[in-house]
């Protein structure tokens, strides 16, 4: 997703270290470097998802799953039906929501404000007015 001034960026990562996969999502300010085609880990603000939403249990019959588990093929047994029906809502309920209203300079500050995980660039910090880290 993108729009004149901000490019969204999702990106699926797969750990070296066994079945194990990482959602990231990152937003380029085109204002700060012109690139059409961002590396989520070169984003000027990214962050995991699953450090965006934490909330869940660890035992599907509890209740829906924490994103982080559904991610984790080797250690979370599921039907993979399952786990594609509960990424496809995971998704559709919170992951698109969140990347259009970042691709607006209005709508990143409000991410940035209703969640503090984000990894921002002194760069970015400064584009989008934020105060500079101590």
């Amino acid at each position: 997703m993108s729009s004149e001034t901000m490019i969204a960026v999702l990106n699926l990562q797969k750990s070296q270290y066994g079945a194990i996969y990482f959602l990231n999502i990152g937003f380029w300010l085109q204002q700060i470097e012109h690139n059409d085609f961002p590396r989520a880990h070169q984003c000027h603000v990214r962050e995991r998802a699953s450090s965006l939403w934490p909330e869940g249990t660890h035992r599907l019959e509890a209740g829906p799953p924490r994103l982080a588990d559904l991610l984790n093929i080797d250690e979370y047994p599921c039907d993979d039906t399952q786990r594609l029906d509960q990424l496809r809502l995971f998704i559709a309920d919170k992951l698109i929501p969140v990347l259009k209203t970042g691709v607006t300079l209005e709508g990143l500050n409000q991410l940035l404000a209703e969640h503090d995980g984000f990894l921002i660039m002194r760069t970015a910090r400064n584009a989008l007015g934020l105060a500079p880290l101590d």
